[in-house]
């Protein structure tokens, strides 16, 4: 790996100017953006990645604290960050660790803007969730001087931690058929990262290698409004299917809705079963308790914080995954 002298020769600023722009304290010691942007542009295309988490982690005294970003996509999911920052609050409380935890919302697939070299350079760290196909892209091609973990996604170049996705729509599948169901049917919506089509085309190929050919689904926003429209669509078809995989707990509460209007009902006419990521409480009180798959949010958060720490101390080097695994918890939608 190039070093700050080799950076500096090539720029033609002092080494120690280079050390501080690329330490992030540029702003600070007044380095005009200019030099700046010439030492970063040099250094990314050189392939130098100091780790500048490990440093400031080992200085790290009582007025001194690790700098986390987490960048959320601010669409639907924006409500789920909740559950995400509880289990890393958890864990960064369990580790006795000083840790500013900073929210960085970004619209999808826009995340080359809002995780430029300039700002990732302000961080120790980065958890990085909910990153479109184009934000994946950015990231395999831009090596960055902070270690980063992926949530819920797949890298060849960072570390990440993932749930079995196919597990989430195979194992609701499960579920249906061992009620003799036979005729399913999904809500979701237009996709935003691969794994979600993976989770309903897993749900309807374990109907498939049981000889059951039906197929309905219905995309509409992912939302308690989206799922209350897809359900009267349902209600109203002509042909109510026997079983109903929902891709997020507010499309699941919609459709609880709908279907209570329609005087239809759950787990009786219909069984419902959703992907469990909102909160539990909702899915216990619904007008329906929902049996979900539970997406352990929480854990994946715990975890992500773990593998940084881990990464900064050199116990782990990237890429390296984890796969939690899911699991069904059964309510009154689906029979219990």
């Amino acid at each position: 790996m190039p070093t700050i002298k080799e950076i500096a020769s090539i720029t033609g600023y002092s080494a120690s100017t280079v050390s501080i722009v690329l330490s992030g304290k540029a702003k600070e010691r007044k380095i005009p953006q200019a030099t700046q942007e010439k030492i970063i542009k040099t250094a990314r295309e050189l392939g130098y990645t100091p780790n500048i988490s490990a440093r400031r982690l080992r200085n790290i005294s009582a007025s001194q604290k690790l700098v986390l970003a987490v960048f959320w996509a601010n669409d639907f999911r924006a409500q789920m960050v909740v559950r995400f920052l509880r289990g890393l609050q958890n864990e960064v409380a369990e580790s006795g660790t000083e840790c500013e935890i900073i929210i960085r919302p970004y619209a999808n697939g826009t995340l080359s803007e809002a995780a430029s070299l300039k700002e990732m350079n302000m961080f120790n760290a980065a958890i990085i969730c909910n990153a479109s196909a184009a934000d994946i892209e950015f990231l395999e091609n831009t090596r960055f001087p902070i270690p980063i973990v992926l949530y819920n996604r797949n890298s060849e170049r960072y570390c990440t931690v993932n749930v079995d996705n196919s597990k989430l729509g195979s194992l609701a599948a499960e579920i249906f058929l061992s009620h003799g169901k036979k005729n399913p049917a999904a809500i979701t919506s237009e996709p935003v990262f691969s794994d979600m089509d993976l989770r309903i085309e897993s749900f309807f190929y374990s109907f498939r290698k049981a000889n059951i050919s039906k197929r309905t689904v219905i995309y509409q926003e992912n939302s308690m409004k989206g799922g209350y429209r897809a359900a009267k669509q349902l209600a109203e078809s002509g042909e109510l299917p026997d079983c109903l995989f929902c891709a997020s707990d507010a499309l699941a509460i919609g459709a609880l809705k709908a279907f209570n209007q329609c005087g239809i009902r759950v787990p009786e006419d219909i069984e419902l079963i959703s992907v469990g990521n909102g909160e539990q409480e909702l899915e216990e009180y619904a007008s329906s308790a929902l049996s979900v798959v539970y997406v352990p949010m929480e854990e994946m958060a715990s975890f992500c914080f773990r593998i940084l720490l881990d990464v900064i101390s050199g116990k782990v080097h990237p890429p390296y995954s984890v796969i939690l695994p899911v699991k069904y918890i059964p309510r009154e939608s689906a029979g219990a």
